[in-house]
């Protein structure tokens, strides 16, 4: 043989997938500065660059390191022991080993790395590693979680040594990263994970690891209740050399030690051996096909009807909100008010609490055709969330398909790429499961790698192969299922098969056939039989003893036994049932009319897969008598002989008595057995009704598991609802607003703690009627604005005096989910941007001393006809003092009916309606303090303070005034 011609296969290198963004740059030297160059590894960077700008990342990394770097700027299929920096403005994905790449889009990191590590997943798999550098946001979080459910390794920077910690940090709140390093240590790691991978497998999968292995199993069982002793061999291996690869173990014995000291690596071994992951339609063919099968069960279900489903191994919930999508759709096409409810369950609590969440990225539905993506997502800060509508439809719950009751009546199972990482027994009691809970003719939808058809041809016919579409078979479980068995009673059903098993199956043939002349010639003649007497087994030659009759043939041996042993046979199984054993000579047997002795011999056993029942074996050993075994036959005298005859004919007369009692016997036997037979009919009935008893209960027990399953995700609702209500009631009380919400019927629902002190009411006011409280703010027509906004929706603003802050009351309506309005909310906007010290002060201290040198008395008004500046001669005018005015609306000032008409006409001027009477003296007709009217003179002049309309009103008395008067 030419041995220069041989070739090794290929193997697949590792790809370490790097992402950094904001002060990733100094993390990136101290990573590739240790990096061997000899490891044969392929190293990606996707680092957040503006696209509008060249970089000159590829200059400053190949300065400060041997391995050569590349800027990937077109497709190409990498080498080890390279660089490869992924290009401003691009996304980069993983297939087939070549680095592909796609238009950014415009909004979101550049290139993204969630789905750069996405798409390394599906391609690599367990060739896979993930690091994530300084940076700021959450890109890669998601990712990471892929590369760790794929079986690669996830390594993030320590928050200490990052520049900005948001992406590390929300990469280990995952809770997929393995090492949490600083950069200058994770080159060590790299290499030495990189070198151990691949050699850990052969170890563990010799044959003296089992027992550890099992030891794994049990204790995982002890510390998180789950059983894995029933998934497959490889994929347990696996998971377990990677976490040997991640703490530096060579030995399994030495991973065991790990276990038995630390229950935090129990739960990354557990967390490492669940395996979530999935995506929206996955298989395009496969779902059309399911959309098809959802049709055919909404068109046939009548309106107000429920179409039960279960996705079992829910993961993030994709593949169940994408069922509660194709459901939604089929009622829309069909026009059927058919009612669905989806239980979505898994074993993992991290992946149901995201996926009760509804949130996905731009990675997670970028197979999503855009006019789904439209009509049942809505995007918020760069989340897609699910439709209320379709998430209302799914219920999660944690669930262990193989241990916990399963749900009953439903009209679909989805399990899909479960059952694969599952042994064939554990399988088949999964499919068991599975047509139980499902009614006649229920589907069952598996992964493209399952099949239900030929794991359990007798429970599932195929209904659309190419899709792993199967239909329940209208059949009952050959073992009736009580409960769901545990994959610890499967393992050792298996391990007792085992070690039933020769362990040698190729014998010597001398030793064979000694063997078997052993067997034919000294063995004893034996027959087994059960505690009722009925034959199970015949080993060797029984003519000599047994008789099989004529017509239907009754198994009991005491029917079978020859007439003059049958005594014997009786009495012997009788004690052997008491004692355990017992044997004796038969009498007066005879052979070819030879003298011979026939020892009977029945003893108890016990054999392992014989059940509860007792098994017996009676064995006939036959000896061949001479004259001198036979006490010396031939010396007997005359005498001697003839009474041994007289003795044979006495037992002869006895033998036949007993016999006819034992006749007598049998007949009251039968009579008995008749009996029994009645008894026997009655119990069955019993058995029956006990079963749909039984079947009931196991309806009860899904009805309860559905109802805890409902009551968990109502638990998860209320708890977030009250996290949603604690930060609401914190904000609203040290909101440095006044903010007051009222529902439809004017009642206080809540306000902020400043709103309470504006208004001057406190919490008692929550629940009233607003318009019925006595607050501090005199608002205009107040119900019927609020009562115009509820019904015509328009937000509404109203300006507000409190003393000297004037507010701007904008009132909005309040709208629910389904676009009613359920109440106002109303917003008091300080006019001065909430100033302390009021800006109006400096241009009234103008009117002051403009005031102080006028002949006149000068009022100046706002648009709501409050006084803000009243000069000091008021008072020898009508009597008061300016400060008991300032604040009031200036209505105080006239007599009936002017001061009734006062604010009607101001509004109406204000608005445009009425020209009124400006910069003109006119007469008119003012209240003095003590009451009495007096007549003046009026001139009022237009004027804007501080950006607000002002009205400056000049009052003397007739005599005073120089200019003509006019009368008003």
């Amino acid at each position: 043989m030419d041995l220069s011609k041989q070739t090794t296969p290929e193997v697949t290198p590792f790809w370490v997938i790097i992402g950094a963004s904001a002060g990733g740059l100094d993390a990136l030297k101290e990573l590739l500065s240790d990096l061997d160059n000899e490891l044969p590894a392929i190293y990606l960077i996707a680092q957040h660059l503006d696209p509008k700008h060249p970089t000159i990342l590829r200059d400053l990394l190949a300065r400060i390191t041997d391995i050569p770097v590349e800027l990937v700027d077109h497709d190409l299929t990498p080498k080890p022991r390279g660089i490869y920096i992924v290009s401003p403005g691009h996304n980069a994905m993983v297939k087939q080993g070549q680095i592909r790449l796609t238009p950014a889009a415009e909004i979101g990191p550049k290139p993204s790395i969630n789905l750069l590590l996405h798409s390394v997943a599906e391609d690599l798999g367990e060739k896979a590693i993930a690091v994530i550098l300084s940076g700021t946001g959450t890109d890669g979080a998601q990712g990471v979680s892929a590369i760790k459910a794929a079986g690669g390794l996830a390594i993030a920077q320590t928050e200490t040594s990052a520049k900005y910690s948001g992406m590390p940090n929300a990469a280990i709140d995952t809770g997929a990263v393995d090492l949490i390093l600083p950069p200058e240590k994770m080159a060590e790691e790299l290499k030495s994970y990189i070198q151990s991978s691949g050699t850990l497998l052969q170890k563990i999968a010799v044959p003296q690891a089992k027992t550890t292995l099992e030891s794994i199993f049990q204790k995982l069982l002890d510390q998180t209740g789950y059983d894995f002793s029933g998934y497959k061999l490889k994929t347990i291996q696996r998971r377990i050399a990677r976490r040997m690869a991640v703490h530096k173990l060579v030995a399994v014995d030495d991973y065991l030690t790990l276990l038995s000291s630390s229950s935090v690596e129990i739960e990354s071994l557990f967390k490492d051996l669940l395996i979530s992951v999935t995506d929206f339609f996955r298989d395009p063919e496969a779902f059309a096909d399911l959309e098809l099968v959802i049709d055919r069960l909404v068109e046939q279900h009548q309106e107000g009807e429920q179409i039960r489903v279960w996705v079992a191994g829910c993961a993030g919930g994709e593949e169940a909100y994408s069922i509660s999508i194709l459901f939604h759709q089929a009622r829309q096409k069909y026009k059927k008010g058919v009612h669905f409810q989806i239980f979505a369950t898994d074993i993992d609590e991290g992946a149901l609490s995201t996926a009760r969440k509804g949130q996905f990225s731009l990675s997670q539905i970028k197979n999503l055709a855009p006019e789904l993506l439209k009509q049942y997502f809505i995007e918020k800060d760069g989340q897609f969330i699910i439709h209320k509508s379709i998430r209302d439809q799914v219920v999660f719950a944690r669930q262990n398909l193989v241990m916990d009751p399963p749900f009953s009546r439903l009209d679909l199972i989805s399990c899909r790429n479960v059952l694969i990482y599952f042994s064939l027994d554990l399988q088949k009691q999964v499919f068991q499961t599975f047509h139980f809970a499902l009614k006649p003719n229920g589907y069952l939808f598996l992964g493209k790698s399952e099949s239900a058809s030929s794991t359990t041809p007798e429970l599932f016919d195929a209904y659309q192969k190419r899709s792993q579409l199967f239909i329940r078979k209208k059949t009952s479980l050959s073992n009736r299922m009580d409960h769901v068995s545990s994959a610890v009673s499967v393992a050792r059903t298996k391990q007792r098969r085992d070690i039933g098993r020769p362990l040698m199956q190729d014998k010597n043939s001398i030793i064979t056939q000694l063997d078997q002349i052993l067997l034919d010639q000294m063995v004893p003649t034996v027959v087994v039989v059960d505690t009722s007497g009925h034959v199970m087994h015949i080993r060797g030659d029984v003519s000599r003893y047994l008789c099989f009759p004529q017509g239907r043939i009754d198994t009991n041996i005491l029917t079978l036994v020859r007439d003059d042993i049958k005594v014997d046979v009786r009495a012997l199984l009788q004690k052997a049932k008491r004692d355990g054993h017992a044997s004796t000579q038969a009498l007066f047997y005879k052979h070819d009319d030879a003298e011979s002795a026939l020892f009977i011999t029945v003893k108890r056993v016990e054999i392992q897969d014989a059940g509860p029942q007792e098994v017996f074996i009676v064995s006939f050993t036959l000896v061949d008598l001479s004259d001198a075994f036979v006490s010396g036959t031939g010396l007997l005298t005359e005498d001697a002989v003839i009474s041994n005859d007289n003795l044979r004919k006495e037992v002869a007369i006895f033998k036949e008595r007993l016999q006819t009692s034992i006749e007598e016997l049998e007949t009251t036997n039968e009579e008995l057995q008749s009996t029994n037979e009645e008894l026997q009919s009655a119990n069955e009935e019993l058995q029956s009704a006990n079963e749909e008893l039984q079947t009931a209960n196991e309806e009860m027990q899904s009805t309860n598991e559905e109802l805890s399953t409902v009551n968990q995700e109502l638990e998860v609702k209320t708890y977030e609802l009250e996290q949603v209500n604690n930060d609401l009631e914190n904000m609203l009380a040290k909101m440095n607003e006044v903010i007051v919400l009222v529902d439809n019927r004017l009642r206080v629902q809540r306000m902020t703690k400043l709103a309470g002190e504006v208004l001057g009411i406190d919490n008692r006011a929550l629940g009233q009627t607003l318009t019925t409280l006595g607050m501090q703010i005199d608002i205009p027509n107040l119900r019927q604005e609020l009562l115009n906004v509820i019904e015509t929706e328009q937000e509404v603003t109203v300006r507000v005096r409190r003393g000297s802050v004037v507010y701007h009351l904008r009132m909005v309506a309040y709208k629910s989910d389904v676009v009613k309005v359920v109440g106002v909310m109303m917003f008091f906007e300080n006019a001065m941007h909430k100033s302390k010290i009021d800006p109006t002060v400096d241009c009234h201290v103008t009117l002051k001393h403009l005031a102080d040198y006028l002949p006149f008395t000068l009022i100046s008004i706002d648009e709501l006809g409050v006084m803000s500046f009243v000069s000091p001669k008021i008072k020898a005018l009508l009597g008061y003092d300016a400060s008991e005015l300032l604040h009031q609306n200036v209505r105080v000032l006239m007599p009936e009916p002017y001061a009734s008409h006062h604010d009607g006409y101001l509004h109406d001027f204000i608005s445009g309606k009425t020209k009124g009477v400006m910069a003109k003296w006119r007469d008119v007709t003012a209240l003095h303090q003590n009451g009495e009217r007096i007549l003046l003179k009026l001139k009022v002049e237009d004027t804007w303070i501080n950006a607000e309309r002002h009205f400056l009103g000049y009052l003397c008395l007739p005599e005073q005034c120089d200019e003509p008067s006019q009368s008003s």
